[in-house]
């Protein structure tokens, strides 16, 4: 009786076929398995809750030396600030600022700045902050802490948080008659939003450097590093809740001891806070779906890396921040008694901040915020991105095999033969290959230089094109260059699989790297894009080829911008028709696009420029390999007789 099987044949070359047989449903399998580990971890048994890991935060949560008497001071001030502001209705009641911050004893300076807006035909926007600084009475100005306001004009289209304001100079009134204070307190009022703010950050840390779109200045005096940050908007003096901001620049956040401190001396005084808090919103939530809500919510939130308040910039330079944000009750009550509260609990974040020996560096820098008093660490949701990111990997690895091994379930024939079928007959055209992906990403490269240039901001402004209009032209007209690269750059089968090869471990390791930074950001593109890369069948037949291209084309990043700002504009505006919703979000798209591209040239924020020279050119080839050249196939297969 003969073998049923043949022992000459090599198992490595078994093993290797079964890979390839396989590779779709196991890449598919650990997509889904990375997706579902990241539905998990609002479950108990994931998460973690909320503890203090550096002791000196404590001393702020002891009893508090505030009195009745500050409380009728921010009232009192409240009531000057109002006068004011009818006769500043555009700008800053700086004469009054100056005058209140000198009458409490601060070292108050101002501080202008100027933005030469880079679209519009050289348009300029000035803006002046004020600044008051309390110096530490027992050591020198070595370090220091932020409590800062941004000041809203009357005429503004954002809410009014003005109450900020006699808050912070009541604390600062009280602030100065104390003598335990180790650091010094820089009490900032920032005039237009987030740009005051950054203008001052540079001012302060001395980054300026030749000529730039944001023309920071300088200050007339510092005080020491600084250690942390707190920044307020407060709608109203009759307080509801908190609702704590902690997103950063560039999906960056505040250490978790920072947050964890806010959320006990808010509910040791009384207050609700948390993170999206609402009126509406529980103060702790025991049910799984709520849990996964907030951390989606988190998620979508990071993602964009743009800040959701003055507190983000901080955090670019090594600075630990948050934004209480105090929002105004909605039935309002005689009483303001939430006044003292909130005074009490400035009071408690700068005495705890106050003894601090050493910056923040004991609790997580990267998590995601569960409920108010759980959060998952980084430990513990890497592995949902690195099973969806690591999938592309593995099917590099398959797709590389696949070159030389065919998924036959047999070969017979002697060891030397089937080493000698396995040698490629024809060498890959790397030569070939490269040129493909330096022209992608040349392109990827021009789209994002194109609305950096002055030149073209010119020619924008000379045809009379709006920005949004103008920038959107630009980048429509990048992508159509894009689109009849594979009249130009179709490649052999064989070259076509090294192509796929090379994007497939680009894009799993840029994934794997972007999460590190932003994981939001890194697991919403994965949760999008690794799916339609996983089921990506570049020779197959015409009618499937269609639909991969229509694919392909949806996934296209300005395209999936728009589809995002579609459902947007449908949750928003569920009373709109199909063509006004279509329009509208056509619109908020060329909105959304300048935005990027002004945030990324004022603040850095680097989620244009990563699109533009990693995801755009990423596409490209992917859309290449879509096209291949109509030949038959070079590559050395392993066949059974």
């Amino acid at each position: 009786m003969g073998l049923l099987t043949n022992p000459s044949i090599s198992q490595k070359a078994k093993y290797c076929r079964k890979l390839v047989r396989h590779n779709t449903l196991i890449c598919f399998s650990l997509y889904l398995l990375g997706v579902g580990f990241f539905c998990a971890l609002p479950d108990n048994n994931f998460s973690s809750g909320t503890y203090f890991s550096e002791n000196a935060l404590l001393p702020g949560l002891v009893n508090s030396e505030l009195g009745m008497e500050t409380v009728a001071l921010v009232k009192s001030l409240a009531g000057e600030l109002q006068r004011e502001r009818e006769n500043y209705p555009k700008s800053l009641p700086y004469p009054w600022l100056l005058a209140k911050m000198r009458r409490f004893g601060l070292e108050t300076h101002t501080h202008n700045f100027t933005l030469n807006y880079p679209y519009g035909g050289g348009k300029r926007f000035k803006g002046e902050n004020v600044f008051g600084i309390l110096r530490a009475p027992r050591i020198a100005s070595t370090e220091s802490i932020v409590i800062s306001v941004p000041y809203r004009p009357p005429e503004t289209v954002h809410s009014d948080v003005s109450a900020g304001v006699p808050l912070m100079l009541a604390f600062a009134d009280f602030a100065r008659k104390k003598k335990y204070w180790a650091k010094d307190i820089i009490f900032l009022v920032t005039e237009q939003e987030q740009l005051g703010m950054q203008a001052w950050l540079e001012a302060y840390h001395g980054t300026e450097d030749g000529p730039r779109i944001l023309d920071a200045g300088s200050l007339r005096a510092r005080a020491g590093s600084i250690q942390a940050a707190i920044n307020l908007e407060v709608q109203s003096l009759d307080i509801s809740h908190i609702n704590l901001k902690i997103e950063g620049l560039n999906g960056q956040l505040p250490n978790l001891d920072l947050h964890n401190l806010v959320q006990k001396l808010s509910s040791k005084n009384g207050i609700v806070a948390g993170y999206k808090q609402t009126s509406s919103s529980p103060k702790r939530s025991y049910r799984y779906q709520d849990k996964l809500a907030n951390m989606l919510s988190m998620v979508f939130s990071q993602a964009s890396g743009v800040p959701t308040g003055n507190h983000g910039l901080f955090h670019k330079y090594g600075i630990e921040a948050l934004t209480l944000e105090a929002v105004k009750r909605e039935k309002a009550q005689a009483q303001n008694q939430e006044v003292g509260s909130m005074l009490r609990i400035i009071e408690g974040i700068t005495r705890s901040l106050n003894n601090l020996l050493e910056r923040f560096h004991q609790s997580f820098f990267f998590y995601l915020l569960v409920s108010n008093d759980r959060f998952v660490s980084i430990g513990d949701y890497m592995p949902s991105l690195a099973l969806m990111a690591g999938s592309l990997l593995i099917k590099a690895f398959i797709h590389y095999l696949s070159i030389y091994y065919s998924d036959d379930d047999e070969t017979e024939g002697s060891e030397h033969e089937v080493a000698q079928k396995q040698k490629p007959s024809t060498d890959i055209g790397y030569f070939s290959v490269g040129i493909v992906l330096l022209v992608a990403h040349s392109i990827g490269a021009l789209a994002m230089f194109l609305p950096h240039s002055a030149t073209v901001s010119r020619y924008l402004h000379e045809a009379n094109l709006s920005t949004q209009l103008g920038l959107f032209t630009l980048l429509v007209s990048v992508s159509t260059i894009a689109v009849t690269l594979p009249a130009f750059c179709s490649l052999t089968p064989l070259n076509g699989d090294a192509l796929q090869v090379a994007v497939l471990l680009e894009l799993g390791t840029v994934l794997l790297a972007v999460g590190m930074l932003n994981f939001s950001l890194g697991f919403l593109l994965s949760v999008v894009l690794v799916p339609f890369i996983i089921l990506l069948r570049p020779t197959i037949s015409s009618r499937s080829r269609l639909l991969s291209w229509f694919c392909c084309l949806l996934l296209h990043p300005m395209n999936v911008m728009y589809f995002v700002l579609v459902g947007f504009t449908w949750y928003l505006f569920p009373e709109l028709a199909l063509k006004p919703l279509l329009t509208k979000a056509l619109t908020a798209t060329m909105d959304a696009l300048t935005y990027s591209v002004v945030d990324s040239m004022i603040y850095g924020n680097w989620l244009f420029d990563l699109v533009s020279l990693i995801f755009i050119p990423s596409w490209i080839l992917l859309w290449v390999l879509l096209f291949p050249r109509n030949e038959v196939s070079v590559a050395p297969k392993l066949k059974t007789k």
